[in-house]
């Protein structure tokens, strides 16, 4: 399930990376502890891997940066998609904002003044979509006794496979047996790279416009859960245009 939220506030400023506040603002507003604290901790294993199975967008709406101090401030009001396949979560998490009065995003009191349900069902191998959140994707090599991670672009044969690889494991680990169909392919449309921070690490992700071709479940799943590495750091949601 995807829900958006119209957010509505006095005031609101935040640090110019903000994905850090986003995802603690939904951790903290899920009431069950027992499950909050599994997706926070732990999430659900595939093999040696871990997956929270959520993804959020950036926040939309006007804004204004601060580059001498790093923040941005926003006017009201914004916007905020989440995205899950497991609905436990979503159901938890809107059910919770909904009746909860006292909401902060960071230190900035808010209001959540709708929230929009959607179960959009793919129904095409073939789709194209628009980023609402940086697409990323890496590899980890030891230079020297020293790792470094190596960062992928669209049109690469690289950022195809290791998306690809990790759409199959985030279908095992959802349906339980192995995608049959080994067709996949992005095509770059109109893209550019931006540079983000979470806490302390530095990633580089893509925004713009991608082609996806590929099984309907596969595409639904990166559709629910995110398109590459690092989902519920705030990376990897679209919308199908």
């Amino acid at each position: 399930m995807r829900i958006k939220l119209k957010i509505t506030f006095d005031e609101l400023e935040l640090p110019l990376n903000y994905n850090s506040v986003i995802q603690g603002f939904i951790y903290n507003n899920i009431s069950d502890k027992r499950f909050r604290d599994f997706l926070h901790n732990k999430g659900f294993k595939y093999e040696k891997r871990n997956f929270k199975l959520f993804t959020f967008s950036r926040l939309e709406g006007i804004f204004k940066i601060n580059k001498k101090n790093n923040r941005i401030s926003f006017t009201s009001p914004i916007y905020l998609t989440i995205s899950s396949s497991v609905d436990e979560f979503t159901n938890d998490f809107g059910n919770t904002i909904l009746n909860e009065e006292n909401l902060y995003l960071g230190k900035n009191k808010i209001r959540v003044e709708s929230i929009q349900t959607n179960n959009k069902k793919i129904k095409s191998n073939n789709i194209k979509i628009k980023m609402l959140s940086p697409v990323t994707t890496y590899s980890t090599v030891d230079l020297r006794g020293h790792k470094r991670t190596i960062y992928h672009s669209p049109g690469e044969e690289l950022f195809t496979k290791l998306i690809y690889e990790n759409l199959q494991k985030k279908y095992k680990l959802i349906y339980g047996e192995e995608i049959e169909d080994d067709k996949f392919d992005i095509i770059p449309k109109k893209t550019k790279s931006v540079l983000t921070k979470y806490k302390d690490f530095i990633i580089k992700g893509w925004l713009g416009e991608l082609e996806l071709k590929g099984d309907e479940k596969l595409l639904q799943i990166a559709y629910d859960v995110g398109l590459g590495s690092k989902n519920p750091q705030g990376y990897g949601n679209f919308e199908v245009i």
